[in-house]
């Protein structure tokens, strides 16, 4: 019974070791994408360059420099894309009697178009007083593999959804000088999907689901230099989440060292995962340098070294029912389907620079460039976290359409840079080793993505 029961074992966990991944992935892929007028100019000033009601979102004190009540709604749209290529390999076992396997090939498109709305509200109650409201996403992921890709066994579909909603209050302590604080509710659900698990050893489909609330905040200050220039700087708080959701597994495992058995998985145990998402403090920069020409530049730098390590608790025992093979056979044994996965993270810096050109009273161009670097690197790159180092390329444009109502419209054309992956499964009870019997993928990521983004501004 001693090979029976790891088997069983390592199909249970299947589906606590997905759930990791899914939502370190939404803090590791987080989103910029709050506003059409910042994305224009990569980013670059939006701690520093009060420009509509949406720098609530990324430095609160900005409202004291935004003099009318003002609406500011719209969308980004992230298209799909993304390219792998590369191979699943796994040795023999149990001496020979199961052979080996390589799978070789790609997977296209696998990062699904996917909508990020947001929308600003700013109404000054008095000269110093100034109030708004904000709902964005800040983090979030869609990815779907092609179902025969080689990585089928470690993950199929991952979709994360996180939501903020913020009530912000910034006071002009003197004319040239405001603080403000924003305080979060966050929301974040989850569901990934593993199907056709590795034969003879995890052939079962697997899902979870999972979702929490949490609050944070922000605060920030923004100092007018002179007439020509503006610095800003902001403090993210961090996020503390415990996700609490539902594991469920079915399908039938092989036992090859007696065929005879049956055994079966047909259930679902509640699981609990416990993560930090990281603090960010960024420093913004704005220069007017004539009436038609502005400079912008932001650093922001991100505390991902929080993600050591995940460690998902299953709350109860998953049931595996047995049958045939011997008369002792017990009908049901369970096993821990917890899990670990070592993160191993790092703290990292994006930088941006940016500029706008008043080409008239009705329109405004914006240009901008980010290298935004990642916390993932080749050593710990994962198929539900292929990030890695980035450029931003990015445009956009203000219309004043009346003179209360004017309209943002940007694109960003980002590229990733080149990725190479090398992931094994790992046990969930220490001492945590890699389990060898499951295989290996192996590739490289190539990735680039094309973001549009539309806002909407109206002055009250």
């Amino acid at each position: 019974m001693h090979h029976l029961s790891a088997s069983l074992y390592r199909s249970a966990s299947l589906s606590c070791v997905i759930a990791y991944s899914a939502h370190c992935l939404a803090a590791g892929y987080g989103i910029n994408e709050n506003s059409a007028s910042y994305m224009g100019t990569a980013f670059a000033g939006r701690a520093s360059n009060p420009v509509d009601a949406s720098i609530a979102a990324n430095n609160p004190a900005g409202l004291s420099f935004v003099t009318h009540t003002i609406l500011s709604a719209g969308s980004a749209v992230i298209f799909k894309g993304g390219e792998f290529k590369g191979q699943y390999t796994r040795p023999p076992r149990f001496g020979g009697i199961v052979s080996g396997e390589t799978l070789v090939g790609k997977s296209t498109d696998y990062q699904k178009t996917t909508p990020v709305p947001f929308g600003h509200f700013s109404m000054p109650f008095n000269d110093q007083l100034t109030f708004g409201l904000s709902a964005y996403g800040p983090y979030g992921i869609e990815l779907d593999y092609d179902n025969d890709w080689p990585g089928k066994y470690f993950a199929d579909k991952t979709s994360v959804k996180v939501i903020n909603l913020q009530g912000t209050l910034s006071f002009k302590l003197r004319e040239d000088f405001a603080i403000g604080i924003g305080l979060i509710g966050s929301h974040v659900n989850g569901k990934l999907t593993q199907s056709s698990g590795v034969p003879d050893v995890l052939p079962i489909d697997a899902t979870i689901e999972g979702d929490d609330n949490t609050f944070g905040w922000n605060i920030g200050a923004i100092w007018q230099v002179n007439e020509q220039t503006k610095v800003g700087a902001v403090y993210h708080s961090k996020l503390d989440f415990t996700l609490d959701g539902d594991i469920k597994a079915h399908g039938r495992l092989a036992i090859p060292e007696n065929p005879l058995i049956n055994a079966t998985v047909n259930d679902k145990v509640g699981a609990k995962l416990d993560i930090t998402m990281p603090e960010r403090a960024a420093l913004s920069i704005t220069h007017k340098v004539d009436p038609r020409w502005t400079l912008m530049a932001d650093a922001t730098w991100t505390r991902w070294s929080h993600f050591e390590e995940f460690y998902v608790k299953a709350k109860n025992k998953m049931k595996v029912s047995l049958s045939g093979g011997f008369p002792s056979l017990p009908p049901e044994i369970t096993t821990n389907p917890s899990s670990y996965i070592p993160m191993n993270w790092k703290d990292v810096w994006a930088y941006s620079i940016g500029a706008s050109w008043q080409v008239s009273p009705q329109w405004l161009l914006r240009f901008g460039y980010m290298r935004d670097n990642s916390p993932v690197d080749d050593k710990n790159r994962t198929v539900r976290s292929p990030d890695a180092d980035r450029n931003w390329f990015t445009c956009g444009v203000n219309w004043q359409a009346t003179e209360s109502l004017s309209i943002d419209v940007s694109y960003a054309y980002v590229v990733l840079d080149k990725g190479k992956i090398s992931e094994s499964k790992y046990k969930g009870t220490a001492p945590h080793a890699v389990d060898e019997n499951y295989g290996k993928i192996t590739g490289e990521y190539k990735t680039s993505s094309h973001i549009a983004a539309a806002q909407l501004n109206y002055r009250f």
